[in-house]
């Protein structure tokens, strides 16, 4: 039995440029759709991973009986976790170290996302603001503002309250 197209072995050159091309088309179009979708993702997973080091160093200062700090600076955009190393006798003030454990060292905010000045105290020695979590539960009166781009969700403020260490994270 002999087929009729038989000797139409393959595409021709001109069929696999206009397929080329349409698929050209097509991924120029969809690309910017997931970049946007990806930079937001990004950018919530940040936010999320703040909240999460609040958390982390609120909960370890009761853990460890010690008190804890959540540095920001807002100039590198950056965050970190210190606990209560001692006292320096001399000046009898605080010494804090920066904790370098899994999963706690310093975060970086993504560049779409800016950290406004908190409200919150300065340390002067290290040029950065801190909350600080105590054994007792309790913490500072703080307020972190940080800018998004309005399609990635618009800002968010994190406000750590005394007494009873209460965190509420606010969208607008």
């Amino acid at each position: 039995m002999h087929l009729r197209y038989a000797h139409r072995a393959g595409f021709s050159l001109l069929e696999l440029i206009i397929v080329v091309t349409l698929l050209g088309i097509l991924s120029a179009g969809i690309v910017p759709v997931f970049q946007g979708t990806f930079s937001s993702v990004e950018g919530e997973h940040a936010v999320r991973d703040l909240i999460a080091t609040i958390r982390y160093a609120q909960e370890r200062a009761v853990t460890d009986s010690i008190e804890y700090r959540l540095y920001l600076d807002p100039d590198s955009n950056e965050y970190w976790v210190a606990r209560l190393a001692g006292y320096d006798e001399d000046d009898h003030e605080k010494i804090f170290e920066t904790i370098e454990e899994r999963g706690s060292e310093a975060g970086l905010l993504p560049s779409r996302i800016e950290m406004r000045r908190p409200r919150a105290r300065k340390d002067r020695d290290v040029g950065a603001y801190y909350i600080a979590f105590y054994p007792n539960g309790a913490c500072d009166d703080a307020k972190i503002t940080l800018e998004r781009e309005r399609e990635a969700g618009g800002n968010v403020y994190i406000e750590t309250r005394g007494g009873m260490g209460r965190l509420r994270v606010k969208q607008r």
